[in-house]
């Protein structure tokens, strides 16, 4: 029986060896931190993560759980399916694009509607250049549904500036084109 309260006995000082222990490495990673407490060992991948659960902590210090987005995506709309549609009428981005295919493109962006050429240069004339930008306004096949802009710049002693003419009527031609185009193709389908 001796042997018993004995065993008990060493069990219950371990314990509380133990517990003292655990309290005295929290004191010190209050001091250092819990990353460069002398008397934590971490191997360089253990200490890399502790580092970066310390810069992704909180005001408070606290790493929370990592977040499940696809739950979080499944609260939006009451868990139903989420169905997005654009605001740019599928006719008249084929005829413009199709009206633009010559020329390399800056920006393309069907969500948004915006079509933008980069600079088209002529050889006859190396001190002037222009771009056509696009943007589909509408859903729906309209005559008012698509803006054409062009801007050009002249280049003068080496630096470019924006041309003082007015292109009106080459606008009106292209969204003219653009209209044509769009009734044709809506009209084949």
């Amino acid at each position: 029986m001796k042997k018993i309260y004995l065993l008990v006995f060493f069990i219950f000082l371990a314990s509380c060896n133990s517990n003292n222990y655990q309290q005295n490495l929290e004191k010190l990673d209050k001091i250092h931190g819990k990353c460069d407490n002398p008397y934590r060992t971490y191997g360089p991948i253990e200490y890399k993560i502790c580092k970066d659960k310390e810069r992704a902590a909180g005001p408070d210090g606290i790493v929370d759980e990592p977040t499940d987005v696809a739950a979080l995506f499944s609260k939006i709309g009451g868990g139903g399916t989420t169905v997005m549609k654009s605001d740019t009428n599928n006719y008249l981005w084929d005829s413009s694009i199709q009206l633009v295919s010559p020329y390399s493109l800056k920006i393309s962006d069907f969500d948004g509607g915006f079509i933008e050429t980069n600079w088209i240069m002529n050889q006859s004339s190396p001190d002037s250049r222009c771009l056509i930008k696009i943007h589909i306004t509408s859903a729906e096949l309209v005559s008012d549904g698509v803006d054409v802009r062009i801007l050009c710049e002249d280049k003068i002693n080496e630096i470019w500036y924006q041309s003082e003419n007015s292109y009106l009527k080459e606008e009106k031609e292209l969204t003219l084109k653009i209209l044509t185009e769009a009734a044709r193709l809506s009209s084949n389908s």
